[in-house]
Formats: C-alpha cells, sequence, structure tokens
C-alpha cells in the first residue's frame, strides 16, 4: 500500500514541477537596472540586463569602443542571446562597476561582443559571488548583504 502512496505523491511532484515549467517558473530571471562602468578616468551610466541565464557579462562593441577595451588577436564563437544567436567576443574591457550607487571592490572583466541584445548584460559572474538579489515581479535588484563584501581565498 505504501508503493502506491509513494507513486502518488512522486506524480503529485512531477506534475507540480510541469505546471510550474509551463507558466515560465523555470525561466531564468533577468531584470534591468542601471549601473555606471567606469574605465580610468570615464564614467558611463547605462541600463544593464541583469540575467541569472548569463554564465559571463558582457559589454556591446560600441560601448567597448567608447570606454576602451582590449581586442584579441582572434575572435572566438560563442552562443547568446544575439540577433543572430551566435556571437563573437572579440575582446574584453576591464571596468570598475556602481551597482545601485555603490562601486564593487574589485574591477571585472566583461567580454566584449558584436552584436549584442544590450548594451551590457551582467551575469552569474558577477551577481553570485556579491550575492544580487533579482525580484522579477519588483523588476529590482538588490544585495543580499549591503554594502557588499567578496570573499577573497
Amino acid at each position: 500500500m505504501s508503493t502506491n502512496r509513494n507513486s502518488l505523491i512522486l506524480l503529485s511532484v512531477i506534475s507540480i514541477i510541469a505546471n510550474d515549467y509551463l507558466r515560465g517558473k523555470h525561466m531564468t530571471k533577468r531584470v534591468i537596472s542601471r549601473i555606471s562602468l567606469l574605465v580610468q578616468k570615464k564614467r558611463i551610466d547605462i541600463n544593464a540586463l541583469f540575467d541569472t541565464g548569463a554564465t559571463r557579462s558582457f559589454v556591446s562593441l560600441k560601448l567597448a569602443e567608447r570606454l576602451g577595451y582590449n581586442r584579441y588577436e582572434k575572435p572566438k564563437e560563442v552562443l547568446l542571446a544575439v540577433k543572430d544567436k551566435k556571437a563573437l567576443i572579440i575582446g574584453e574591457l576591464i571596468a570598475r562597476v556602481r551597482i545601485l550607487d555603490y562601486e564593487l571592490p574589485l574591477s571585472h572583466v566583461f567580454g566584449v561582443i558584436e552584436n549584442l541584445s544590450h548594451e551590457v548584460i551582467i551575469g552569474m559572474d558577477l551577481m553570485e559571488p556579491y550575492e544580487i538579489i533579482i525580484n522579477t515581479k519588483k523588476g529590482e535588484i538588490s544585495f543580499k548583504r549591503f554594502p557588499p563584501t567578496i570573499e577573497l581565498v
């Protein structure tokens, strides 16, 4: 009798997961928020897409050219949310980052992408160490702890 009960419980759990999937609860969390990128004496305030589905952070070629970046000898192809579903990482931009009017303690390396869907995409490489929380219902981000800290090992 307990085997049938366990099977029913398992089917109920699978049904809940399937319903959540169909309602879009499986999707990555995305919110747009204002940030600042600082490279030497240049500062650009811009809207950035905070995307839990992105493992790395990227900037558009247009933005990188305004701030200055290191171009690779040979571009590297990656799959991204871009116009043609493929993109070329053509270089890297090292910038200080201000989020919610707080400058993060370490500079960050952004990949430079042609045809990026947004000027800046903040990925998990920045969100995870600083414990950035995305609230999609309110359309805002926050830090789990303020000021944010990073553990250096």
